[in-house]
């Protein structure tokens, strides 16, 4: 099988940049040190206390959270310059005289913006660990927690391409990247929680009728993050009758990671199509056509 040219070429540059390697140690550092902390502070409780495998779940929620946080930041900063650095380098013509499609380039570039945060997210695989060997996680948790992650990135990386298709400076492809990331990730859920306030109040809040949470919450990916973290470990308290109120489906977390898929496809779709000069000249084919129908 025959390597994308676009992905070998960016790879070999970017793993050898000092950027990548500083992002990288920083990344490490910050959930190591976290962990490290934890760690400690959990050795000392254990000779008063004995072993606690409910702080080990603590321990692997928290970083996970902060995990997907950070992962949130950077995936957008990698992926929205992929395409608007081409153009502003002058190079993006050349890039599409070559043999590759538009297509094979959006892949390509995609590819290689998410393998560098594919790299960080498996080195933080020995991190989760610890929390299995204090007890209460288990091995499949974290490998389903690491596809999880994998698959986000994708998602969001597809997000970055398709918005750095269609602007033409880095900046602003940067700040529209992360505002709609946010609006998917957050402001579906806050749209969600309106309706089901509003169709709360239509029941009256004491008819005792509890109605199901609005099916756009499912676009967020939080939302099957947590319910994967729910299914996986639990949250404690009264979380399991709230979650049961709400009304969200047993399997969110894989009817998320569905629709995850379906949209990074479409994102994709939607960027090679705009990306391939033949469109910009059919377009201009019929306005033409068009003014001359008109005289």
């Amino acid at each position: 099988m025959r390597l994308n040219s676009v992905l070998r070429n960016e790879s070999k540059l970017s793993v050898r940049t000092h950027r990548f390697s500083l992002m990288l140690l920083i990344y490490i550092l910050v959930l190591s040190v976290g962990t490290l902390l934890f760690y400690n502070g959990y050795s000392s409780d254990v000779y008063a206390s004995g072993i606690n495998p409910q702080s080990a779940v603590t321990l692997y929620i928290a970083m996970a959270v902060i995990q997907a946080i950070l992962l949130m930041f950077i995936v957008p900063s990698l992926t929205a310059t992929s395409i608007c650095s081409e153009r502003e380098k002058q190079t993006l013509d050349i890039l599409l005289s070559t043999r590759l499609s538009p297509l094979q380039i959006v892949l390509g570039k995609l590819s290689a913006s998410s393998l560098k945060v594919i790299i960080l997210i498996i080195c933080t695989i020995p991190l989760y660990s610890i929390c299995g060997l204090i007890g209460g996680i288990r091995l499949s948790n974290i490998l389903i927690l690491t596809g999880s992650f994998i698959i986000n990135t994708i998602f969001v990386g597809a997000i970055g391409i398709f918005v750095s298709t269609y602007l033409k400076t880095s900046k602003a492809a940067t700040a529209l990247c992360y505002a709609l990331v946010l609006f998917i990730f957050a402001g579906t859920i806050v749209i969600a929680y309106i309706v089901f306030l509003v169709n709360m109040t239509k029941l009256g809040y004491t008819s005792g009728k509890t109605p199901a949470i609005s099916p756009i919450a499912y676009l967020s990916p939080a939302t099957g993050f947590f319910m994967m973290l729910y299914n996986q470990v639990g949250f404690g308290g009264n979380s399991m009758y709230f979650i049961g109120q709400l009304g969200l489906a047993k399997y969110t977390e894989y009817i998320s990671v569905a629709i995850q898929i379906v949209l990074s496809c479409g994102f994709i779709a939607l960027a090679a199509r705009r990306l391939n000069p033949l469109n910009k000249r059919k377009k201009k084919v019929k306005i033409k056509a068009k003014k001359s129908v008109k005289e």
